[in-house]
């Protein structure tokens, strides 16, 4: 609403409707008995330009000094306090029944695609080990779970998939990018007429041999083993054993992705020849 400008009668009836819904409840009301009082405020700032204070029946909110001639800062009803053991447990289902929505998993990627895109977030920031352990475990709960999709389109598969198109590749013509083989196995690309499958191995989640010893994996990563095993040895079997299967890892990848390419058009290479001797 415009500054100066009148409410309708309209609108000042659903305000009062809304006041009287959010007045009824009880717990809402001591929270803004404790705000009143002071308890959510510190001594230093209680008070002060930008508080919020009851007066009446409504919030004010003031103008903070350092910002003198914009709209204040609204300081949060329970800044300084905790949420009870009732109010986590709450939070915490709320949220798992969200993210086992396929359309709120979309808004939130895009949501983070768009904050990178504008810089709200420091390119190249590297989280320390410890920081990358405990993503690890809670993204391992939500996979056990059954609550976490399936992770495509990676930041290493769009890194080869992008040298790929720079030499020339068409997605969809030469090769296909996430690609259902014989509707059995989801792969990360293959090269159909060619009958080439590659793969794009994340070191932690297919448990690198170089960088995790067989004593230290979880069983998730034990899994995720036998998976690629199963997954290697059926594709290579098909059509009289004429498919090639490869994988690259997400360390060979990130240090060298052009090298890794390479090999996959060395592939492609010797997949012509033998097709051209096969004519003759």
């Amino acid at each position: 609403m415009k500054k100066g400008s009148k409410m309708t009668e309209e609108q000042r009836r659903k305000n009062r409707e809304t006041q009287k819904r959010v007045w009824a409840n009880p717990e809402l009301r001591k929270r803004h008995s404790e705000i009143h009082k002071g308890k959510h405020s510190s001594p230093k700032t209680e008070f002060k330009k930008g508080d919020i204070r009851l007066i009446g029946n409504k919030i004010n909110v003031g103008r903070t000094p350092w910002n003198k001639g914009k709209k204040g800062v609204q300081v949060s009803w329970n800044k300084g306090g905790s949420a009870s053991k009732e109010s986590k447990e709450k939070m915490s289902k709320s949220q798992k029944k969200l993210w086992q929505n396929s359309e709120h998993r979309k808004r939130m990627s895009e949501s983070a695609k768009l904050s990178i895109n504008k810089g709200k977030f420091r390119r190249g920031h590297k989280f320390s080990e410890e920081i990358k352990q405990k993503i690890r475990e809670y993204t391992l709960k939500q996979y056990e779970s059954g609550s976490f999709p399936k992770q495509t389109h990676t930041k290493i598969e769009i890194a080869i998939k992008k040298e790929l198109i720079k030499r020339g590749y068409i997605d969809g013509v030469d090769f296909i990018h996430q690609f259902k083989f014989n509707n059995k196995f989801m792969c990360d690309f293959c090269f159909p007429k060619n009958k080439i499958v590659i793969e794009a191995y994340g070191d932690f989640w297919h448990a690198n041999p170089k960088k995790y010893s067989n004593k230290k994996l979880h069983p998730h990563q034990i899994k995720g083993i036998n998976r690629d095993k199963s997954k290697e040895a059926y594709i290579k079997k098909v059509d009289k054993n004429s498919w090639i299967y490869l994988y690259f890892w997400e360390s060979d990848i990130n240090e060298n992705v052009s090298k890794c390419v390479d090999e996959i058009e060395e592939v492609l290479k010797r997949k012509k020849l033998t097709k051209q001797e096969q004519k003759e």
